[in-house]
């Protein structure tokens, strides 16, 4: 329940300590539904797991970072089919889609060895449900939905070309109507641009980008050319190897290497499939699809397998050379080798944690003051949807991921800010580290004040405080800050106007100051980075306003900052850094979809040494 008594969540008890869970949200519609596997956590910090009579006695059953460790994998699967094109028409897009999430839907169960169908979580959006709009809904509602250790898979059977200028390739949803050459909205009189009722891969990679899921399964026959599968692989990775590395997202992508076809015939018979279908939903019973997520020789197999299946077909018009499974943590690893960016880390046994603090002289202890405010007393600054959420997270995440001694406030006054700040100052060492976050709104006055303000619960209406004393000013706040004695401090601002608190953005930006490990031996990176002190701050935007998101889910700055945290160096030498992040968040700032813009900015401020990079090392994990 929450404070007012509202029933928020429903447990119901599985075998082997595991929960099936039901949240809703304050206005009771269905939020989220897992498996909480309670007995492995409680396992993994050494204790016993408790009776359930003992564990739903509990002030705190679970915890979003729970939901995001401990639950048991679900899959959410977008099936998209259209046949109808007007005078254009497919033959099997629909049948296809359609046969997708069945067969998905079966290999789960098998795979997972459960009958609980409420775990795997599909769309299925046929002809004239598959508008842009109904797609990019859905995307969004997985973003929401999926955690970390879930399953992703999309599916597209339609239509799609490459246009110039440009050279991207654009889906058509049911708003586009004709040829691949010469399409037009399907509306009579409809005169948007065409291109923009299509779904660009550039467009389709942004809502992706917001999906938490490791696992992730795209599969489209829509390719026109060659060129399809390489730009859908290039986007998919935000063109950029490094950061796919960061990420570590363990992508697969099932495309033609030409011509995608819509029907064919296996030996003397039409199977009445796409290739693609046909040859993954006729996989050998012996293997489970969900396999080409092993990275190992199960993956390898399944995609021979499916290979060979379209060779047995002894067919003229396609063989085993038609389709191609790209396995982008195998790309990356072998572009690894083959660069050399592998020779330069550490070999041997991987340093234990501790010994990595030691070596960068961080021995001290981590700490994070996490502010999110959503209510606001002063008139004109409305109520927001999600600081204390995102806030919450990061806060989670820091505490169990990186070992932060957290303070979490929520819709905190100016003065309980200000204590906080202070506490640290008075207690902090020169081997601590500190990170304080916040979530908001923010201000800026180009006028007398010439600076930008944090916006505290207890905040007056601009009239009535022209000159905002009761607002926290950024020059105050980096004074203040920047006086703590920790080594090591990162202020990260979620709020509009953030990055004024960098004067250089009222000017000319300065370069970035942070650089990251790729490439680099781990200790060696420490060694050098690690000495100088360190004053950095991050914000989600620069001088213009942030984007909220919608209720319940999380801003995209927040979002990207998540799903980097909850690698935990994974793909970056087992450490993080605040230029591993920013790297991140900056491909956003390309994003088609203003609503999921942002302009991340980076900069040093006072005492900080150009030198220097913060740094985040992940606790020990149990396994």
């Amino acid at each position: 329940m929450n404070k007012e008594f509202r029933l928020t969540d429903k447990a119901f008890p599985l075998s082997n300590g595991k929960l099936k869970i039901y949240a809703s949200d304050i206005k009771g519609v269905s939020a989220d539904n897992f498996v909480f596997d309670y007995a492995r956590k409680y396992r993994e910090a050494g204790n016993k797991p408790p009776d359930l009579r003992d564990l739903l006695g509990k002030e705190t059953v679970y915890t979003s970072y729970d939901r995001n460790r401990y639950a048991s994998a679900s899959v959410w699967m977008l099936s998209i089919g259209i046949d109808d094109y007007g005078n254009i028409k497919c033959k099997n897009s629909k049948s296809d889609a359609v046969s997708y999430v069945e067969y998905f839907k079966n290999q789960f169960r098998k795979f997972n060895q459960n009958s609980d169908d409420s775990i795997f979580n599909a769309w299925t959006l046929l002809d004239k449900d598959a508008t842009k709009d109904s797609i990019l809904k859905v995307l969004k509602e997985i973003a929401t939905r999926s955690s970390t250790h879930d399953y992703f898979i999309f599916n597209f059977s339609g239509q799609s070309n490459l246009f110039t200028p440009d050279s991207i390739n654009y889906f058509f949803p049911y708003d586009v109507s004709g040829y691949i050459f010469t399409p037009k909205n399907r509306k009579t009189g409809d005169t948007i641009n065409v291109l923009n009722s299509m779904i660009s891969q550039n467009l389709l990679q942004e809502y992706i980008q917001l999906i938490p899921a490791t696992n992730q399964l795209f599969i489209s026959e829509a390719g026109p050319s060659e060129k399809f599968k390489t730009e859908f692989i290039k986007s998919l990775m935000n063109n950029s190897i490094a950061l796919a590395g960061i990420l570590n997202k363990n992508r697969v992508i099932i495309v033609p290497n030409n011509y995608g076809l819509d029907d064919f015939n296996c030996g003397n018979r039409n199977v009445g499939k796409a290739p693609l279908n046909y040859a993954i939903t006729t996989l050998d019973t012996a293997y489970n699809i969900y396999n080409l997520f092993d990275e190992g020789e199960k993956a390898d197999r399944v995609a021979y397998l499916l290979k060979t299946m379209l060779f047995q077909c002894q067919s003229s018009m396609i063989n085993e050379s038609y389709l191609d499974v790209f396995f982008e943590k195998k790309f990356l690893k072998e572009h690894e080798s083959v660069s050399g960016s592998t020779d330069n880390k550490t070999r041997g046994i991987k340093p234990k944690q501790e010994k990595l603090k030691e070596i960068a002289g961080l021995t001290g202890k981590r700490y994070a003051l996490v502010i999110g405010t959503n209510n606001y007393k002063g008139e004109g600054w409305y109520e927001l949807s999600n600081p204390v959420y995102d806030a919450t997270e990061v806060a989670n995440e820091l505490e169990n991921s990186y070992g932060f001694e957290v303070t979490l406030l929520k819709d905190p006054i100016m003065d309980s800010i200000y204590k906080a700040i202070r506490n640290y100052y008075l207690t902090l060492t020169s081997n601590d580290q500190l990170i304080i976050y916040f979530a908001g709104h923010g201000d800026y006055d180009n006028g007398l004040m010439d600076d930008g303000f944090i916006v505290c619960a207890d905040s007056k209406a601009i009239d009535d405080d022209p000159v905002r004393n009761s607002y926290i000013q950024y020059s105050k706040l980096q004074k203040m800050i920047n006086k703590i004695p920790a080594r090591q401090i990162l202020l990260m601002l979620d709020v509009c106007h953030a990055g004024v608190f960098d004067a250089n953005v009222l000017g000319k930006q300065r370069d970035n100051p942070a650089s990251n490990i790729t490439n680099r031996n781990v200790l060696e990176f420490l060694k050098d980075k690690a000495q100088y002190k360190t004053r950095k701050m991050l914000s989600s935007v620069g001088k213009e306003a942030a984007f909220d998101g919608g209720a319940g889910k999380h801003s995209p700055f927040a979002n990207l900052l998540l799903q980097v945290l909850r690698t935990r160096g994974s793909g970056s030498n087992g450490l993080l850094t605040l230029a591993d992040i920013y790297s991140v968040l900056q491909t956003a700032s390309m994003n088609e979809s203003a609503t999921l813009k942002i302009s991340p900015h980076i900069a040093g401020f006072g005492d900080n040494d150009p030198m220097s990079e913060f740094i985040l090392i992940p606790t020990e994990t149990k396994n």
